[in-house]
């Protein structure tokens, strides 16, 4: 079992997840949204090649439109 957070919220996991795996599992669009791991932004690309260990602090950003 695993622990990290997400936007200051913890979350258990019962094994290491990789970003795009996390993002299926919050149910989350990943349209529009940056995803930073222990203050370090991820390239989208890697998603699926960045896997999460134990406190680490993930930062989902969402971008909003207006005027």
């Amino acid at each position: 079992m695993i622990q990290i957070k997400v936007n200051d919220q913890a979350h258990q996991f019962e094994k290491a997840i990789n970003l795009e795996q996390l993002v299926a599992q919050l149910e989350i669009s990943s349209r529009g949204i940056a995803i930073a791991v222990n203050a370090t932004v991820a390239k989208r690309d890697h998603w699926s090649e960045t896997y999460l260990q134990q406190n680490d602090e993930v930062l989902i950003i969402k971008s909003t439109q207006g005027g």
